[in-house]
């Protein structure tokens, strides 16, 4: 229906849906010569319709513009409750019909043909739950129960700090949640916070304890979610689990520090346990308040566990950073790590046996000869990103790489460089006949970013392009394929980038996977079992004690 739609409209309107420099740069890096052609109008209403159908649910300014082109036949058509003529229909009734379409999102969805993916948001929606109810499937590989006995362990040898060091997709936060039931189920006074800086994490972390606790719980418990638009006091809490957004503490910090006092007042009376995600963030300058506030706190006396992928925040050939040094001493300098005999690296080992897919690493070189060397000496630039973003060459080597895959039936997510480079990319890729969304925290809300994913997620979308948003906290076990566009110096990145490819098949994954890495004459990394081992050196060797 929305096609239908679409096709009544001018050119001129319907190229008001899209962002023209996309379609150049669509039309740049698909065809051989530079000689830019305008699409059919049936063309343009086709990639309108595949790139755009969630944004005209969600998009309020999107559903706006839609509404106001209908034509006086194709309104009357669509809202036949009217009942008027199309020589009747005026501006008000226009108004009318916008302010009815936000009102009634649902009834619009269903008018334009678009009722599953308006569904698929009410299902997947997580609508936010401050408070849940749980009643008592769930079970540890064994190197998983190993760093499980470990940590316990630490704790009863008095050890109030330990870092969980697991390469990612391995089960870190399986491993941890299972450890939080544990710690609840020692005595009905404890209380696990959990600590995560975005809230996709905080989420996932919500969700996935109801699913652990369905099955690894005693008693009934109470789940508390203190993150994005939460107004949970958190008064009185004498038992359960606490999931906490870090940018949610900082909001409280600026704008209400004695709610902000109350709450930490309450937390450090209560909490037993915090669980750290991301935890080398936890020494990240825009958290140090947080952490200053509370975890350093001297009336704190909880246990406290980090999680990473990546213990560390930064390469260097140059050796141990001194925010790397900072990350070892504020966890007191005890990670406990998987070490299996007879493996060099537990990288090894859980190719091996199912646990991780084997990564294949692939360059993606292209011609630099257009690119001067000065515009590519920061990695991180935001000149540099653009430049990148611009290029004609790399981008063909981009989207042939992806047409490949996609003939291959893989499920691919690329991380682009920019913004606009994820748009620029999804639009070319509609051109082709590709499904593909492009998500990012800038033109997307909560909900049309959660519709797009749960689409990835049901094969609805084959391509999935993002811009710092899918790095972590993202779990779609049949992608087999990243492709890392955007270069960088973070190997803690760089790795999570990769990781989002290589859930094994024990795991609903897949024996292997492709991570492609545009090669732009910076340095980037190439092996997992570096990005695994680099920062083994930091932390003291066995037996040596923190004071």
């Amino acid at each position: 229906m929305l096609q239908q739609i679409l096709s009544n409209f001018s050119e001129d309107e319907l190229y008001s849906f899209l962002n023209r420099s996309s379609i150049n740069f669509a039309m740049k890096t698909t065809r051989q010569s530079d000689d830019i052609e305008g699409l059919t109008k049936n063309q343009l209403s086709t990639i309108i319709a595949n790139s755009k159908q969630v944004e005209f649910v969600f998009n309020k300014k999107l559903r706006n513009l839609l509404i106001d082109r209908l034509t006086p036949d194709t309104f009357v058509l669509l809202f036949p409750e009217f009942k008027l003529l199309p020589k009747d229909i005026k501006p008000k009734h226009y108004k009318a019909a916008i302010e009815w379409a936000s009102a009634s999102l649902q009834e619009f969805a269903k008018k334009i043909g678009l009722e599953d993916i308006y569904q698929n948001e009410i299902d997947n929606s997580n609508s936010f739950e401050s408070i849940s109810r749980i009643e008592p499937n769930y079970s540890l590989y064994p190197y998983q129960q190993q760093i499980s006995k470990d940590v316990f362990s630490c704790f009863q040898q008095g050890k109030k700090r330990v870092l969980i060091h697991l390469p990612t997709g391995a089960g870190k936060t399986r491993t941890a949640m299972n450890i939080a039931s544990e710690h609840l189920r020692e005595s009905s006074s404890n209380v696990v916070l959990w600590l995560a800086d975005r809230q996709e994490l905080c989420e996932q972390a919500f969700q996935e304890f109801k699913k652990s606790w369905k099955s690894l719980g005693n008693q009934p418990t109470t789940l508390y979610g203190f993150y994005s638009e939460s107004d949970e006091s958190l008064s009185g809490i004498d038992s359960g689990f606490v999931v906490g957004g870090l940018h949610k503490f900082l909001r409280l910090r600026k704008n209400n520090s004695r709610q902000l006092e109350l709450l930490y007042k309450e937390l450090r009376k209560s909490v037993t346990l915090i669980i750290f995600d991301e935890a080398h963030k936890s020494v990240a300058p825009e958290f140090s308040q947080v952490v200053e506030d509370f975890i350093t706190g001297d009336d704190f006396n909880a246990n406290l566990i980090g999680l990473t992928a990546t213990p560390g925040r930064s390469y260097s050939a140059d050796g141990l950073s001194d925010e790397d040094k900072l990350l070892a001493d504020f966890y007191h300098n005890n990670k406990i790590s998987m070490t299996v005999k007879g493996y060099i690296s537990p990288i090894d080992y859980l190719v091996e046996n199912g646990y991780l897919a084997k990564a294949n690493f692939k360059p993606l070189s292209y011609d630099h000869s257009g690119i001067a060397a000065y515009e590519l000496n920061d990695a991180g630039g935001q000149e540099t990103m653009k430049v990148l973003s611009n290029n004609v060459e790399r981008n063909k080597k981009i989207i042939n790489t992806i047409v490949s895959e996609c003939k291959l039936g893989s499920q691919i997510i690329v991380f682009a460089c920019t913004v606009e480079h994820g748009m620029n990319l999804a639009v070319t890729l509609a051109c082709l006949g590709i499904k593909a969304a492009a998500i990012d925290s800038k033109n997307d809300t909560p909900e049309s970013r959660r519709v797009k994913i749960q689409q990835y997620k049901q094969n609805k979308l084959q391509v999935l392009v993002n811009f710092n948003v899918l790095t972590a906290g993202f779990d779609a076990p049949r992608t087999n394929v990243s492709v890392i566009a955007k270069p960088m110096n973070s190997l803690v990145q760089y790795l999570q980038m990769a990781g989002r490819a290589m859930r094994g098949y024990k795991s609903g994954g897949n024996k292997e996977c492709r991570v492609y890495t545009v090669m732009d004459d910076i340095p980037e990394f190439q092996s997992v079992n570096i990005a695994f081992e680099y920062w083994n050196d930091m932390w003291l060797e066995e037996g040596e004690q923190h004071e």
